[in-house]
């Protein structure tokens, strides 16, 4: 058995530029799995990074390969995501270790990365981990 994962919709933004989600990625064996640890560290002051740590932690996920998204419409059109790039490495903390029942969650701004509509329903669709160990999940969310 491998781990499970669930998108949960963040209540703490209320907007559509603002809407965030969160990957949260459960162990419900019974016994201790490793999986990427998604911290990737900060951005450096020299980079003059001018969105939020969940932003950068996001972009370095996604452009190393640990996560992939997409954001489709109910008709099943997907929307282009938009380009924030950042010319930094990756600080690979060890693996976390879920003993049974563990769980930890990832912080997507999808706001960010998604030009989403108020009052629209999408289809939000997530994998997150490396060569060892991915997991996925879809979700319907509706943008207040």
């Amino acid at each position: 058995m491998s781990l499970t994962a669930a998108i949960e919709v963040s209540t703490d933004r209320i907007d559509a530029r603002a809407l965030g989600v969160k990957l949260r990625i459960t162990n419900p064996a019974d016994r201790r799995i490793a999986i990427l640890n998604p911290d990737m560290g900060v951005p450096s002051p020299a980079l003059n990074w001018p969105y939020s740590k969940e932003v950068y932690q996001t972009c370095l996920l996604i452009s190393f390969g640990y996560l992939s998204m997409s954001v489709t419409e109910e008709a099943g059109e997907e929307l282009p995501r938009e380009a924030i790039m950042t010319s930094a490495v990756p600080a690979l903390r060890p693996p976390l270790e879920l003993g049974p029942g563990d769980s930890f969650e990832v912080a997507i701004p999808l706001g960010d990365f998604y030009r989403l509509m108020s009052g629209t329903a999408y289809w939000v669709a997530l994998t997150y981990g490396d060569r060892s160990l991915k997991v996925s999940s879809r979700t319907r969310v509706i943008v207040p």
